[in-house]
This record gives C-alpha cells, sequence and structure tokens, in this order.
C-alpha cells in the first residue's frame, strides 16, 4: 500500500533526506530528476545514511565509509554486507508515494 511520503519539490537533486513515516526511518534522494527511497540506517553498524555523500549513484555512510548504489541499494564497498531495503516509489502530481 503506497502512502505520501513528501511533495517532491522538498528533494533537491543530489541532496539526501530522511523521514520518519509509519515507524520507518527513509531516505529519500532525488537523482536525474527520479526519486529512490530506501533504509535511513547503514546495515553495518546503524549510521544515519541520509548524512552521508552522495556521488552520482554512490551513496558512502558517514561512520565507516560503506558504500551502496542509490537505486538498488546493494552494497559497493563494505564494510557493510548487507544492503540497504529499497522500496517501490510512485510519482503522482509532484507528490512522492512510498510502499512501506
Amino acid at each position: 500500500m503506497f502512502v505520501k511520503l513528501c511533495d517532491k519539490s522538498i528533494l533537491p537533486p543530489g541532496e539526501p533526506r530522511s523521514f520518519k513515516i509509519k515507524g520507518h526511518e527513509i531516505l529519500a534522494v532525488n537523482v536525474g530528476d527520479k526519486i529512490f527511497c530506501l533504509d535511513g540506517r547503514c546495515t553495518h553498524a546503524g549510521a544515519p545514511i541520509s548524512e552521508g555523500t552522495l556521488d552520482g549513484e554512490v551513496l558512502t555512510c558517514p561512520w565507516h565509509y560503506s558504500q551502496f548504489n542509490i537505486t538498488s541499494g546493494i552494497v559497493l564497498r563494505g564494510p557493510a554486507d548487507k544492503p540497504l531495503k529499497s522500496y517501490p516509489v510512485e510519482e503522482k502530481e509532484n507528490s512522492v508515494f512510498i510502499d512501506l
């Protein structure tokens, strides 16, 4: 079931943003005018992944520098060995909806 996360206008390109919705911490980021949503905590040590850095499609954790692909959540570099959960996203009339 899709629920509204936010207006797309508050997600400028390349700036990861954290949201709390229905008991989930979600990272949302606009890359190439497409919105991607993943779990908001690193799978290695629970760092707030939205405080990391984004270079293209590569998100780097702020604590131990694990790297994840923002489009799929897969691990590109450890110490993390589990991917970030990726959530289906729909965009309608400038609003972003996420399937939790």
